[in-house]
């Protein structure tokens, strides 16, 4: 497998050659240019692993931390020229699984990617990134739904309802319950919210010409059935 890996880092010097040292070990690395929709360049490239420097352009890494998470469970590592543990600490609590300080050895940093792939897809993960059902594959921590050949992404919302159903598969899954996993209260939501969730999960599923489908249960909820 080659991994895919998410460089936000403004100088583009430090960027370009940490890129060449990744190559030589296969990895896939993408080179954020646009600093005003990093979320838009996350989505675009789903990658397994994300480096993140602070100091960039508009917001800072923190802030984007925090917004990536959001969307996506992937390994992010900061590296950064700050070195307080203050810096550390808000790094990892807006997110961060890792830190390391510039200047740093390519070999660090290597091994560091390495230790974050293994437990995030490796021999430390359990096999818990992946659910699999029926014909298709759901990755949880790139929101990716993947059946045979074809792969479409996943909106965090509709992952989590898939994630929700395929874990439950094959009981029925309450709409109270999915609501309180989305938005932690169902207090302000429209009641036509989930609908429209539960309907562009059904439309990804034809599209990949799966045999799962997501069933209404009139008066309790949904569940996920497949036909081969």
């Amino acid at each position: 497998m080659t991994f895919k890996i998410c460089m936000i880092e403004d100088d583009s010097d430090l960027a370009n050659i940490v890129r060449e040292h990744l190559i030589r070990y296969d990895f896939e690395v993408f080179i954020c240019e646009d600093f005003k929709n990093i979320d838009k360049f996350i989505e675009k490239h789903s990658p397994n692993l994300i480096l993140l420097d602070i100091n960039i352009p508009y917001y800072d890494g923190f802030y984007w931390c925090s917004q990536i998470r959001k969307a996506t469970k992937v390994p992010i590592i900061f590296m950064s020229a700050r070195t307080e543990d203050y810096d550390q600490v808000r790094a990892i609590m807006s997110g961060g699984d890792d830190y390391v300080t510039k200047p740093f050895s390519y070999e660090l940093l290597l091994a560091k990617i390495n230790s974050q792939l293994r437990r995030a897809y490796g021999e430390y993960s359990g096999g818990e990134s992946a659910l699999e059902l029926g014909d298709c594959s759901f990755n949880k921590l790139r929101f990716t739904l993947k059946c045979r050949d074809n792969q479409i992404d996943l909106a965090k919302n509709e992952a989590i309802l898939i994630g929700i159903l395929f874990e439950s598969y094959p009981n029925v899954v309450s709409r109270e319950k999915i609501l309180s996993e989305i938005w932690d209260s169902d207090m302000f939501v429209e009641e036509n919210t989930l609908n429209v969730t539960v309907s562009r999960v059904r439309k990804k599923l034809k599209d990949l010409e799966s045999g799962l489908q997501v069933i209404t249960v009139r008066g309790m909820g949904y569940k996920v059935e497949y036909e081969k």
